[in-house]
């Protein structure tokens, strides 16, 4: 059994993303990974990644020494338009303090140039199996936003003191409504949201506003 077929079982490997200036780097990076299985998008630098993106979960391989726009700043614009892909930076300078800074930056493993094949292949499988989990959870979160975008400005209010664990007839006397009236948006409120008790929507809140950054 490949690595690939260990990694993935019966799901479709993600693509893998090879950001490097080096065009030597990019080209064995790329055969290696294909020979394994896995599809590979090859950028010359972080600006050329930006513009080729496609929105689907991957794995960027970062060069961190580039000219132009370096590996940290193209971690960091990854991070702000939160593209749906995990990192795994290549660097041959790397230190305790470095490694801890790119990590919270929102890299997810580290390779220390020079490395072999194998080296690299154990790192992409081990990232990929994180992966799972960070696509699987930015994809609820997803979800629970566009659920959220969908209240109408009272239902926002009127789940805002639901999370606040606030009883109808509390929420009745906080904004002048009747409690006839709130029962009914505290059920739309459930309905679109897509929760069937309050400490599903609390899950969701807190998954929303609480999950870190990668």
């Amino acid at each position: 059994m490949t690595k690939l077929n260990t990694l993935n079982h019966a799901s479709a490997p993600v693509t893998v993303h090879v950001v490097d200036d080096d065009f030597d780097t990019r080209t064995v990076l790329s055969q290696l990974l294909m020979q394994e299985g896995y599809p590979v998008q090859s950028h010359d630098g972080g600006a050329a990644f930006l513009r080729a993106y496609d929105g689907l979960a991957g794995c960027v391989m970062l060069d961190l020494a580039m000219p132009g726009m370096r590996g940290e700043a193209l971690l960091d614009e990854i991070v702000r338009r939160k593209l749906n892909v995990v990192v795994i930076v290549m660097t041959g300078h790397a230190t305790i303090e470095s490694a801890i800074q790119i990590t919270r930056a929102g890299a997810l493993g580290f390779l220390q140039k020079p490395f072999d094949g194998d080296q690299l292949l154990d790192k992409l499988e081990k990232i990929s199996r994180q992966a799972q989990t960070v696509f699987a959870r930015r994809a609820l979160v997803d979800d629970y936003r566009l659920r959220l975008q969908s209240l109408t400005s009272r239902e926002r209010e009127v789940l805002d003191l639901m999370l606040a664990a606030m009883t109808s007839q509390e929420i009745a006397t906080q904004l002048g409504n009747s409690k006839k009236t709130v029962d009914i948006h505290r059920t739309r409120v459930m309905q679109k949201m897509g929760a069937s008790t309050i400490t599903e929507l609390i899950m969701g809140w807190t998954l929303l506003f609480h999950s870190p950054a990668v």
